[in-house]
């Protein structure tokens, strides 16, 4: 909320904010809250009025459907889409034992792990550890 809007709600605000205008100043303030009052009402009547029309032209346009004998549904693919293919798993192509003796593997797809990341950059490589 702004500080004019809080004050407008506010009989007594209102009041005291407008306490050290002159008559004429507050009648020009009237009149143009009447302008602004006039102008919305305009713009909310026509906009009452092209809703009215557009749920008319949408209801026409129903009972023409149904007419027809057709369903909104009829024109729409009710089909599920497309799942992606679930790729099948890829045998792994390296294999590593690190420090703790555990073995590794990896399929060459993808990210390279960790474990492989540190054997390759102290010197080791992909043909050493082919399976």
């Amino acid at each position: 909320m702004t500080d004019f809007s809080d004050i407008v709600r506010n009989k007594n605000r209102f009041r005291a904010a407008c306490k050290d205008l002159s008559v004429n100043q507050m009648q020009t303030m009237a009149e143009h809250l009447a302008e602004f009052i006039e102008k919305r009402a305009q713009e909310e009547a026509a906009s009452h009025a092209q809703d009215a029309k557009k749920a008319a032209e949408k209801q026409a346009i129903l009972n023409a459907m149904a007419d027809a004998g057709l369903a909104p549904e009829d024109f729409f693919n009710n089909q599920a889409p497309k799942t992606k293919k679930v790729r099948k798993p890829v045998a792994p192509q390296y294999r590593i034992q690190d420090a703790n003796g555990e073995t590794h593997e990896w399929s060459g797809r993808g990210r390279t792990p960790k474990v492989f990341e540190h054997y390759f950059n102290n010197g080791g490589s992909k043909d050493s550890c082919r399976i």
